[in-house]
Formats: C-alpha cells, structure tokens, sequence
C-alpha cells in the first residue's frame, strides 16, 4: 500500500494508522534517506500507542524504549542501526529479548540486511521516498519470516 505525505501531521497520520493495526511482536523497518521523516512516523506511532514522552532519534542513543498505553503493545522498541559497523553490536544491544514478545513493538531505522529475525515475526518494511520539503511517499509491505 502506498500514502502520500504533504506534512508532518500527515505523516504522523499515516503512521497512526498503521500503529492502529499492531497488536505486539510486531517488526516496523524503516528505510528513507536522511530528512525522510523516518523519527516523525516513529512519533505518530507513539502518540497513537498512547506512549507519554516524545519520540526522540536514537541516532546517538541507538535505541529508545517508550511505555505505551495500549490494550496490548505496552511498549515500542525504537532502534537506528546508522551508526551500527559489525554484527555482533546488534547482539550487544539485546535485541532478542526484544524481538518476537507479544506486548512489544520493534521499529528499526536504517535495518541491516542480516538482522536476526524469530521464526514467525511479523515485518512490515515501511519505505520512505522523498526528503525535506517536497511531498514524501510512503510504501508499506508486510510479511512474516517462516
């Protein structure tokens, strides 16, 4: 499926819905460019969680995790693997304990081709299109590893 962005509030808009639609376990990789909008969805997916503090970038933290609100996603992982050089730092971060639990949402920015995935997780790879001020272009695929 594939939404079209005009604004920040439009973006959030879009990620809200999508947000709707989890129900926990779920892995969100974000793809875009630097400026895509990549942390603004990650906000409109908190917000509509009904997580109370901000989404921030975790460029520099490398992972975030805030309280949702939510009858079943208590809380969203939030990981940016820019700045990530070797495989084994993934591992370093305890993504596992992460991945896969059915009260948790992952959403990784900038995902490595190799990331170690449990059997059975449900992936939705959102792709950004666009940066600063032009009109931004959302695709959103889901699938499930077996």
């Amino acid at each position: 499926m594939t939404y079209r962005s005009d604004s920040t509030h439009e973006t959030k808009a879009i990620a809200a819905d999508l947000a709707a639609t989890l129900k926990g376990g779920e892995l969100v990789l974000l793809d875009g460019l630097l400026g895509a909008g990549k942390t603004t969805f990650v906000r409109g997916m908190t917000e509509a969680l009904g997580a109370d503090t901000l989404a921030r970038s975790p460029t520099f933290t490398v992972m975030n995790v805030y309280r949702a609100n939510h009858p079943s996603v208590k809380q969203l992982v939030h990981l940016d693997f820019y700045r990530l050089t070797k495989p084994e730092e993934i591992h370093e971060l305890g993504l596992e304990d992460w991945l896969g639990r059915p009260d948790t949402v992952v959403v990784a920015e900038w995902p490595p081709e190799s990331l170690p995935v449990p059997s059975g997780t449900p992936i939705i790879r959102v792709t950004i299109e666009g940066t600063g001020e032009e009109p931004r272009e959302f695709t959103v695929d889901a699938v499930t590893i077996s």
